[in-house]
């Protein structure tokens, strides 16, 4: 009977390894996005990007409407916040060094219908947009250029959540 002890306990704790070392490897490997084919994207609890990119998201929407949902750091220099955008929207805040940001190619190789910019607390913001199609703000604040990217968003959702976006996005070296 002691032998089947062992023999269980040997089982179990082999399962117990294998379990923990596929958790590792998930939780540790890169992912693609399949929006950038060919970013390394990994995934993170918060955004602060210090250790591999030096530097933090110290700020950001975050609210019943505006939800933050996943944290990622790009190619190891651009952060991303995933939203939801409620009810149903989708739409991901970037933030990088000013001159480094990675903008997403459906986002960088279109020609939009509608630019314009405009200030808001100071701040020059360039909203870019298709009927349809995706759309984009951009701006710089303290050093960092920030982006917003919706695809196909319902009429004028990026010029609604502008405000919010701009005056409480903000990044900082670590």
């Amino acid at each position: 009977m002691p032998e089947f002890i062992w023999f269980y306990l040997f089982l179990l704790a082999s399962a117990l390894f294998v379990a923990t070392a596929a958790a590792l490897f998930v939780a540790l490997h890169p992912a693609t996005d399949e929006a950038d084919t060919g970013n390394i994207q990994q995934e993170y609890s918060a955004p602060t990007f210090s250790r591999t990119a030096g530097f933090s998201i110290t700020s950001h929407p975050d609210n019943e409407i505006l939800v933050p949902r996943r944290m990622w750091l790009i190619n190891h220099g651009t952060a991303e916040i995933e939203y939801v955008i409620t009810p149903d929207n989708f739409a991901r805040l970037r933030a990088a060094p000013a001159g480094t940001m990675d903008i997403p190619d459906g986002f960088s190789d279109q020609e939009y219908e509608s630019v314009a910019s405009y200030k808001i607390d100071g701040i020059i913001v360039t909203q870019s947009q298709s009927p349809g199609r995706n759309g984009m703000l951009q701006w710089t604040r303290d050093g960092f250029d920030f982006a917003l990217f919706a695809e196909t968003p319902e009429m004028n959702l990026l010029g609604g959540v502008a405000t919010d976006f701009v005056r409480q996005s903000a990044a900082a070296e670590t």
